[in-house]
Formats: C-alpha cells, structure tokens, sequence
C-alpha cells in the first residue's frame, strides 16, 4: 500500500498516465476535499454536428471517479479503489473547462463515501456524483 502524504497529491494525480491524457490538474487538495481541474478538449466532445457537441459523460465520470478517489486519499493518506460509483449529468457541457469538487462524506475502516460536484466555466453544476471506496 503506497502512502501519499497530503502536500504530495498533485504530484501523485500528475503521475497517472489516465490523468495526464485529461490533462487533470488538482487546484485543492486538504483533509476535507480536493478539487481537480480538467481543460476543455476537443478530443473529449462527443457528437460531431454544431448543435449536437458536448463534452463526452465518460470523461466527466473519470473526472467524478478520479476526484472522488483523491477526496478519500486525502482523508485516510494512502491509495483507494473504487467499489461504486453514481453520476448524475445535470446538463451538457459543450465548453470550457470543468472543476470538479469532491468531499469525503464518511470513512470507515471498510469503506468510504466521497460525493463530487462538476462546475463548467460558468459556474453552474454540470454532474454530480457519489462514489463508494475501499481504504
């Protein structure tokens, strides 16, 4: 089991080949939560008409799944796996870059609850989502 210390975790997000295709930046990272930043793409749109372009939900889940895992990181200082996990897209996103802000509801010794909120660049909730891991 790999121990990530708190001050460490941008670098630990850094590391992942995964992150660095999204090109994820965490822009917070304490005890009570983390925020990861994921730059507007145009590799990540999905439909390939004007009024049909998005950004894909697979990329906007790896961004709940990804923030989620580094909320419950931050809580307990070492890796997690992901056993669940429920997105909710609220609307599409078809620009700008995405923040998603992640805290750890409930830790346990057998399982923690992270719940995730997906921001565009205007400010609004684009997703919302809960994951459940294993410490």
């Amino acid at each position: 089991m790999s121990i990530f210390p708190l001050a460490t975790l941008p670098e630990v997000l850094r590391q992942s080949p995964y992150a660095r295709l999204l090109r994820l930046e965490m822009i917070r990272a304490a005890a009570d939560g983390v925020a990861v930043r994921m730059p507007f793409q145009e590799d990540l749109i999905a439909g390939d008409d004007e009024l049909a372009r998005y950004v894909h939900g697979g990329a906007i889940a790896s961004l709940i799944d990804i923030a989620g895992t580094f909320a419950i990181i931050a809580a307990v200082g070492h890796d997690v796996i992901t056993v669940d996990l429920r997105v909710d897209y609220l609307r599409p996103v078809k620009s700008g870059d995405l923040v998603a802000t992640a805290r750890p509801v409930r830790v346990g010794r057998s399982l923690a609850v992270a719940d995730v909120e997906v921001t565009g660049a205007d400010g609004k909730i684009a997703a919302v989502g809960r994951g459940l891991f294993k410490p």
